[in-house]
């Protein structure tokens, strides 16, 4: 191997849990939607609203993507992600006395948390006149505001993104291998990618 070569492939992997964590990947919408049409739809539903998808479909993501058209419209966000099992949250309890008709309350997961720290969420939310905005895999109630899905053509075009431009031992049947074990998921048919990186990489 040249050293040339070598230097198109840093140590660097792509894949790498830096390049790929929530906000890192610019979410992709499709031509109906933008952070700023989502953003009005949630304030048409009154600041309330849920994002719901499978496992690493990129709920996240979006959350992530709409935090600057949120900020734009006045939104004070306050940002939690939720923990299986947690019967108290401190973190959010703290928070709350902070919390006013302008906060944007954003929760990562919400049907993981514990039904005590669900009411505790909507009474406060209530009482302060806050919007609530979650992420889960099946409905919570809220108004959908939408709903993330992941296609084999937007899942290459993702790894062809992230690839270096002359890579040319990660192919597009690696991809769909990945895609028809992984489906939907694409935070797994990442992790998929990270390997093949480094197994085939010049060093």
């Amino acid at each position: 191997m040249t050293e040339n070569r070598r230097q198109l492939f840093p140590d660097q992997n792509p894949f790498s849990t830096s390049a790929v964590k929530p906000g890192e990947i610019a979410f992709q919408f499709d031509g109906d939607h933008d952070a700023v049409r989502l953003v009005a739809k949630l304030q048409q539903n009154a600041w309330r609203g849920e994002i719901v998808g499978p496992h690493g479909s990129g709920k996240s993501t979006l959350l992530k993507a709409m935090l600057p058209a949120l900020e734009a419209a006045g939104r004070e966000v306050r940002y939690f992600v939720a923990k299986r099992g947690v019967k108290r949250w401190p973190e959010l309890e703290a928070d709350l006395a902070n919390w006013h008709d302008a906060t944007q309350v954003m929760v990562e997961g919400h049907e993981l948390m514990s039904r005590s720290n669900r009411k505790l969420l909507d009474r406060a939310c209530h009482n302060a006149g806050a919007g609530l905005l979650v992420t889960c895999h099946a409905s919570q109630g809220l108004p959908t505001l939408f709903h993330t899905a992941v296609t084999f053509e937007l899942t290459l075009s993702i790894v062809q993104h992230l690839l270096p431009p002359d890579c040319d031992f990660i192919f597009e049947a690696d991809v769909r291998d990945s895609f028809s074990r992984h489906g939907q998921n694409l935070r797994e048919l990442l992790f998929d990618m990270y390997d093949l990186y480094e197994q085939r990489r010049p060093r």
